[in-house]
């Protein structure tokens, strides 16, 4: 069997350093993360038209009370302006509404509407079911080693300084 480009293809770094891409652990988190995505949207393109972004916020609604744009944003990790986008179309498309806070009037939580538990149970089964067979296609040890990797990564995203 052929080598992908990528394998094959060396990037040539500093000093002429050659790494190949499928040896760069940001290369290939990048590209696992974009076939992920492109899975979950093909998931839900199967039962509704809305987009995985907007899943994830309804998701989000749906787990946690008091839910607010911020609390979106520390809970997934979605940029704000996206969130923002994300909601006002979701309010749009009758999918959430929003309650303003009695004593802080400024202050405003989203709640899902009969519409958004609609699509959830259509949805969250599938989408639970892609996690099972995720999981399940590793052995025990291989996840607890992941997971581990995937702590000590997160916080390796803290540094800035790589001077030698």
């Amino acid at each position: 069997m052929q080598p992908k480009m990528e394998e094959r293809l060396p990037l040539v770094g500093h000093g002429n350093r050659k790494l190949r891409y499928s040896e760069i652990i940001t290369y290939r988190v990048a590209q696992l993360h974009t076939r992920f995505n492109a899975q979950s949207t093909r998931i839900l393109q199967t039962v509704s038209n809305i987009s995985l972004a907007q899943w994830r916020i309804l998701t989000v609604v749906n787990s946690a009370d008091d839910v607010t744009h911020t609390k979106i944003s520390m809970i997934s990790k979605i940029d704000k302006g996206q969130i923002s986008r994300a909601v006002k179309s979701l309010i749009r498309d009758g999918y959430l509404e929003t309650e303003h806070d009695l004593d802080d009037h400024r202050k405003s939580y989203l709640k899902l509407t009969p519409l958004a538990r609609d699509l959830l149970d259509k949805t969250l089964p599938l989408m639970q079911k892609r996690h099972d067979v995720l999981t399940e296609s590793l052995s025990a040890d291989q996840r607890r080693v992941l997971f581990e990797a995937f702590d000590t990564l997160d916080t390796l995203t803290e540094l800035t300084e790589f001077a030698e």
